[in-house]
Order: structure tokens, then C-alpha cells, then sequence
């Protein structure tokens, strides 16, 4: 594993397939951020983990699979939105769909998805909540973004904010979970938070500067669409012919990534989603 030390007391993993995983230690116990998504790379995860201290809560920024699969073999209470707990309790991803992905994600320890159910939240964010770690404090936020159900966490005492896939550096996610008003406004809250390092959902730890690529990337797509509307074009041409790159689900040189037909059914649902906002407000192409 590739940890990276982003000051003395927050490391960082950006190498695991999915999303990022991060530490936070205080003088009284670690906190985790998002669960790895394949379970070699969490139980190989949560051995580092206490290795630093006594992991006292682990964080989901959302419910999707790629941070939510590993809660069952990391230690902590774990904390998340209360839509977050909702969406794993009352329509989580079958068992069967895990071990299909998982069997080609990581192949031959499907086997530790055996008996598996989603660990849930016991500590629920329903607006904001402070989690203390005796010298440290994490300051989180619900907010509507990449889900209706993300969790920003913020260290002001190092300048440090986790956003989960409310900003990606590796590029964009599906907006399937999203709708593109509250996408923007999260961007825009993000930016208000005074940080030097910004973890995001996927890729490296960037800074204000990602942010502002990573709304570029967004508006980009938009615009596109937004574009064919105007000129009268179908909504089946549209969601056929616009297309934005993947560089979250698609192999990478350990893994060998999505199906082809799940990228596209992201694509399309994605695609979908942006036309019924754009309808709903015309005028986010100017955000």
C-alpha cells in the first residue's frame, strides 16, 4: 500500500481500487475515513489501522459499494449520513452482485464475502456533529452533492478536508445518486472551508485549485448537453451520443475494473440525470 503522511497525524491511501482511505490520529484514538472497496485491501487496511491506535470510529461519506463493502472488516463505530444508513438497510447491493464484481475485482477472495451483510452506522449525521479525538476535533457536515447523503470531513486544526466523492481528482463520478444544482452548491461549499490539503472520493490529494477542475470536468459535460437541447435533439440521441471519461471504475494495472455494460449503464444514467436537471433549471449551464 501506498500511505501517504499529509501531516504528522493524517495518512492517506489513494492506491487501493475505489475510493480513498484516510487516518486521522489523535491523542485519544483513530478515526477512518471510507472503507476500501475490495476486502484484501481492507483487511490489509485495518491491520495498518491499529497499528496506529485504538480506531475508535470509521466515517462513510456516502453509501455507494466503493466505501461502504469494507465496514464489515475495519474496527470503529461508524458514522454516516442518516440517508447513508437508510440506503444500506433498506436497498443495499445483493450479496450476489458483490461476489459477481468482487470475483473480478479481486479474484479468488470472493470467499470473504461469505455470510455477508453491510455493517450500518450507529452514529448518525443528520446536519452537523463533532467527533473528538482528545487533541483533535473532526468537524462533519451532511450535505446534497455526489449523493443526497454525503459526509464532508473537515480538520481545521491541520487544514485538511475529506470530501469523499464530492470532489474527485481522478475525474468525474457517476451522477446517477445526484442531482446537478446540489452538485454545484456543494462545490461551492467545499470552497468556503479554509484547507491546504483536499483528500477527494478518488485520485490524489489536491487543493482548492481541484476543486475548480473538478467543476470545469462537471460543467464540460453539462455544457454538452445542454448544447443538443437547445437544438432540439432527442433525448435518446443524447444520452447515446454524450459521453464523459472514466477514469474511477475502468482497469487500472492491479485491477481489472468494471464490466463494460455497468460503465455504460453509469454513462447512461448519468447522462439521463443531467437532462431532467437541465429541464428543471435551464440555467445551470451557467454555474
Amino acid at each position: 500500500m501506498a500511505h501517504q503522511w499529509i501531516s504528522p497525524r493524517v495518512v492517506v491511501e489513494t492506491e487501493h481500487y475505489g475510493s480513498n482511505q484516510s487516518a486521522v490520529i489523535g491523542s485519544e484514538g483513530v478515526a477512518l475515513i471510507d472503507a476500501p472497496h475490495l476486502p484484501s485491501d481492507a483487511l490489509a487496511w485495518g491491520h495498518f489501522a491499529k497499528s496506529l491506535g485504538d480506531v475508535r470510529f470509521l466515517i462513510n461519506s456516502d453509501h455507494h459499494p466503493d466505501h461502504t463493502i469494507g465496514n464489515r472488516f475495519l474496527p470503529g463505530e461508524i458514522v454516516a449520513h442518516a440517508g447513508t444508513r437508510q440506503r444500506l438497510e433498506t436497498d443495499p447491493p445483493t450479496v450476489q452482485y458483490l461476489l459477481d464484481l468482487l470475483e473480478r475485482l479481486d479474484p479468488g477472495n470472493s470467499r470473504l464475502l461469505e455470510g455477508y451483510t453491510v455493517r450500518l452506522a450507529s452514529v448518525l449525521v443528520e446536519s452537523t456533529l463533532k467527533l473528538s479525538l482528545g487533541d483533535v476535533t473532526l468537524q462533519l457536515r451532511a450535505l446534497r452533492g455526489h449523493t443526497a447523503n454525503n459526509v464532508l470531513t473537515y480538520l481545521a486544526e491541520d487544514g485538511i478536508i475529506f470530501t469523499g466523492d464530492v470532489v474527485c481528482e481522478a475525474g468525474l463520478p457517476s451522477f446517477q445518486d445526484s442531482h446537478v444544482y446540489d452538485w454545484f452548491d456543494a462545490l461551492d461549499i467545499v470552497e468556503s472551508y479554509d484547507f491546504e490539503h483536499l483528500v477527494p472520493g478518488h485520485g490524489t490529494v489536491t487543493n482548492k485549485a481541484g476543486v475548480q477542475r473538478y467543476r470545469d470536468m462537471g460543467r464540460e459535460v453539462i455544457i454538452a448537453v445542454a448544447d443538443r437541447l437547445e437544438l432540439g435533439q432527442e433525448d435518446e440521441q443524447i444520452i447515446r451520443e454524450v459521453r464523459f471519461e472514466d477514469n474511477i471504475h475502468v482497469e487500472t494495472p492491479t485491477s481489472a475494473g468494471y464490466p463494460d455494460d455497468l460503465i455504460e449503464s453509469f454513462q447512461v444514467r448519468s447522462i439521463t440525470r443531467i437532462i431532467e436537471d437541465l429541464r428543471e433549471q435551464p440555467d445551470l449551464r451557467n454555474r
